[in-house]
């Protein structure tokens, strides 16, 4: 089922956006679409090349996808391809490092669509996000945090240290660093969560959809679906539904931003950081 590209918006929250999008095929005629979310780096500082180390993997990943997502190979085989040359990039730009022993590599999360025949799948690896509406209306929401309880607990927490002074995300950081390092080191292990890195276990963690032959999709990292699990803008359906809509995407994406500009303090929507990347791109099934 053909589909084209409605919409797409990337726009990092700072001074380097690690998220990320692409496409295989035209605008009129989509074969696969993707979007990536890259990990904030807990590191102290950057050591790969790049505005940070989660962009070094995020660029490395989609020029990969680039070149594999319009095969006609599976969705499992392409992320096991995919992972397969991150982990060659990886060996290539760290064998001149010093790295330190508790270095917390690269990672982003992943989710990707693609067309096969008249149906199309997913995969996905980590926390974005997938919004699809079939022809009879109704919808696909694979939306939920692969560590939500986790993330609840860092919001509350750094809810605490602005009350008594401490609101920058550096030294918040900093100061759950440990905490941080230990969540990062259950990815891609039974019980843990999945996550695109260069490692041999991501090609196996990712999850699987079939979408059927769906009228819309919407690819969104959590930066941008905040405007339905944080700030309560609208609801799925909604957010689909406004996606669609010409400009739809960067309209929404404002409306995101003027929710967090009117609460940098995060009092009135708790959560981590003020503002998040945030990436959306919207498919239509043609008319």
């Amino acid at each position: 089922m053909a589909m084209r590209l409605v919409g797409a918006v990337s726009e990092g929250s700072g001074a380097v956006n690690e998220d990320g999008w692409g496409f295989a095929g035209s605008e009129g005629d989509i074969e696969a679409a993707w979007v990536f979310d890259g990990v904030t780096g807990i590191n102290g500082r950057n050591y790969l090349p790049g505005g940070s180390d989660a962009q070094w993997l995020v660029g490395g990943a989609h020029g990969h996808l680039l070149k594999l997502a319009g095969s006609t190979a599976a969705l499992p085989a392409i992320i096991a391809i995919l992972v397969e040359r991150l982990i060659g990039d990886w060996r290539e730009i760290s064998a001149g490092l010093e790295l330190p022993a508790d270095y917390d590599p690269p990672a982003a999360c992943l989710v990707l669509v693609k067309r096969f025949g008249e149906t199309w799948q997913m995969a996905r690896l980590g926390d974005s996000c997938l919004l699809a509406r079939a022809d009879d209306g109704s919808h696909r929401i694979v939306a939920a945090s692969p560590n939500n309880a986790f993330d609840n607990w860092l919001a509350r927490e750094a809810e605490k240290r602005r009350a008594i002074g401490v609101p920058d995300v550096k030294r918040l950081l900093d100061e759950f660093r440990p905490q941080l390092l230990a969540g990062r080191r259950a990815r891609n292990t039974p019980g843990g969560y999945s996550i695109l890195e260069a490692a041999p276990a991501a090609g196996q963690s990712a999850e699987y959809l079939d979408l059927g032959g769906p009228s819309d999709i919407l690819l969104c990292t959590d930066g941008f679906y905040r405007a339905v699990d944080h700030y309560g803008l609208l609801g799925d359906e909604e957010l689909l539904e406004a996606c669609g809509a010409a400009g739809g995407v960067r309209a929404m994406l404002e409306q995101v931003r003027a929710a967090e500009a009117a609460d940098p303090e995060c009092k009135k929507y708790r959560r981590f950081k003020p503002a998040d990347d945030a990436t959306a791109v919207m498919l239509r099934k043609h008319p």
